[in-house]
């Protein structure tokens, strides 16, 4: 029977439906203000009134997850759960309520290539070295009948929810709490998205963002896989262990890179399970089953898929040979990039603490939980506390020990950020041992058997501080030093007309590799598009026409202008030499709608 008092219920209530409410009233909001152009900043171009409206559903669903009350009320927290994960749909899925035609450049506009040369049948899945976000893509558009681009947005929140639900659903499952309080903490956690990093890590269409985001449903399978008590323990051909099977191959298929990176877990875990069954038998780790079976299976996988594709051994014999060059040689690593970064960013009124604090504080405060209940796990070895520390939470703790020589691996190449792909499968581990920690806190400062807990709203006041901080920045904008990756109707379009009416002997410049992108994206090319070339920052000081040997088109955009004038300060290229264009002798505007312009740079002309 509750023992809840009739008004705090009453409150409760009140309380989720404002918040509901507040969750509908934004969407209605956003859909009836859809983007109208490129938009430098996703988060200053949504209308004051959406982020208001998410704001109040967020307070609502925090407050009644982990304010104080009496009595057991696990129904509530579990819509409260419910409110959060809807608030996050929203905001993961804003750039499809607003009508943007896509939202990612560089890699996401070849990914978007590829599920387009997928969908008309030019190549087949097996060409493709990680086919699993084209093939998901593909398949929602012939679902659902939407275009390609807005396929790929809705992959991309797919992969959202897929870790949104399986990290609290991991966590639920590891700790015993009859009240839901652990998964609770585990949704919230989920819900600051601490993979996604904008580095090497992105809220876009990106094979490697997203393949971690799946992993959750992998690390959820592994934790019901390994628990004891399973009738099936003995019999490795279980529901679950099949499961575990089928997910390990889609991983696979999302990125071969991944698995890699998560065979190193396995073996660690592994290794943590074969110790314990030779120094403490009688222990909880040594009841559980093995991953033996797993990891060969997961080791096969691997190799029989790189087998076709030499992409990545090359790749892996790249990072190996810079980190042993680094250690006999002193070449320059990761180190020299961030100098450099830092240098661009002091040049533009930034410094790296200040993007630092900004892209990863929620990350900070989960490490350092982690650190925490390391260090304990270390020190209290041989207390009663150490006894009751589940083995999945030192499965975990040896999984970011296992990961940590891949990321020296990767940190120590030059001009690489695949270090921060590690980062970001750390970042699940870290999730669910914060989570852990963050509910062990809870419990030793209220305790199980108070009716009354007076710690959870430092927990929810503390959550929704960084929630704010960690969502503000896992989509490029000005606020990062970076531009919006929105890619707009006009400016698509612009680029389709230009490769439809061009030259086939004439390529293009651009700016930051555009038009070889876009050429991927439209054209749906099975290989990456190299042709067209970059304009660097001195080809303003000669006239254009006179450093080419052939004549070339020029693709400016709005966004083009947006970046390097109002994000980047005019680092690399200033607002008077991109105005310049217009004006340069041979050079001609052939095409424009207000987005982008394309022009013509006559190099025989020139020689007259």
């Amino acid at each position: 029977m509750s023992t809840q008092s009739p008004v705090g219920g009453s409150l409760r209530k009140v309380a989720l439906t404002l918040g509901f409410l507040a969750v509908a009233a934004s969407a209605l909001v956003a859909r009836s203000n859809p983007a109208t152009g490129y938009e430098l900043s996703f988060y200053t171009m949504t209308p004051a009134e959406v982020w208001a409206g998410l704001l109040v559903a967020l307070a609502a669903s925090l407050a009644v997850a982990f304010g104080p009350s009496s009595g057991d009320r696990r129904t509530d927290r579990g819509l409260a759960v419910a409110l959060g994960g809807l608030v996050m749909t929203v905001f993961v899925g804003l750039p499809i309520v607003r009508g943007y035609r896509f939202l990612g450049h560089h890699d996401a506009l070849t990914h978007l290539g590829w599920a387009r040369a997928l969908s008309e049948g030019t190549i087949v899945p097996f060409d493709l070295y990680y086919p699993g976000i084209h093939t998901v893509t593909v398949f929602i558009h012939s679902a659902l009948g939407i275009p390609l681009s807005r396929s790929m947005l809705l992959m991309v929140l797919l992969a959202v929810l897929v870790f949104c639900t399986f990290v609290p659903l991991c966590v639920g499952t590891i700790v015993p709490d009859d009240r839901g309080r652990a998964a609770a903490i585990g949704a919230f956690a989920a819900f600051l998205l601490l993979p996604i990093t904008t580095i090497s890590m992105f809220l876009e269409a990106h094979a490697m963002s997203q393949a971690v985001l799946f992993s959750a449903l992998l690390v959820y399978l592994l934790v019901k896989y390994v628990r004891p008590g399973r009738e099936s323990v003995s019999r490795p051909a279980s529901a679950i262990g099949v499961a575990l099977a089928f997910v390990s191959i889609a991983t696979v298929v999302y990125h071969p890179q991944l698995v890699a990176h998560l065979i190193a877990v396995f073996l660690g875990i592994c290794a943590l399970q074969f110790l314990a069954r030779r120094v403490a038998s009688d222990g909880r780790m040594a009841g559980q089953t093995t991953l033996y079976g797993h990891s060969a299976f997961l080791i096969g996988l691997f190799l029989v898929w790189t087998s076709n594709h030499d992409f990545f051994s090359g790749m892996f014999e790249h990072f190996f040979s810079a980190a042993i060059e680094f250690v006999l040689e002193g070449r320059s690593g990761a180190g020299d990039t961030v100098a450099v970064q830092g240098a661009s960013l002091s040049a533009i009124g930034g410094s790296l603490v200040e993007v630092f604090f900004k892209l990863f504080t929620a990350q900070l405060v989960f490490v350092l939980l982690v650190g925490a209940l390391a260090l304990g796990v270390v020190v209290r070895r041989n207390s009663s506390w150490f006894a009751s520390i589940r083995a999945e939470t030192m499965y975990f703790l040896g999984a970011l020990v296992a990961l940590v020589p891949l990321f020296g691996i990767y940190f120590l190449a030059p001009d690489s950020t695949m270090h921060f792909r590690v980062f970001g499968l750390m970042m699940l581990f870290v999730t669910l041992l914060g989570s852990i920690a963050i509910h062990g806190l809870t419990t030793k400062f209220s305790g199980d058997r108070s009716r009354f807990v007076p710690g959870h709203p430092v927990i929810a006041v503390g959550f929704a501080l960084l929630l704010v901080l960690s969502l503000a920045a896992v989509i490029p904008s000005p606020y990062t030093y970076k531009a919006s990756p929105h890619v707009s109707d006009t400016q698509m379009n612009g680029y389709e007309t230009a490769f439809e009416n061009q030259d086939e002997d004439i390529g293009f410049l651009g700016l930051r590799d555009g038009p070889n992108r876009f050429d991927d994206a439209i054209n749906g090319n099975a290989e990456r598009m190299h042709r067209h070339q970059n304009l660097d920052e001195s080809s303003f000081g000669d006239p254009l026409a006179t450093r080419y040997d052939e004549d070339r088109y020029l693709a400016l955009t709005r966004v083009d202008y947006e970046r390097e004038v109002s994000a980047y300060n005019e680092l690399r290229y200033t607002e008077e030499e991109l105005d310049s264009v217009a004006t340069q002798p041979h050079v001609n505007r052939v095409q424009s709608n207000g987005e982008f312009d394309l022009y013509y740079v006559d190099t025989d002309s020139s020689l007259e």
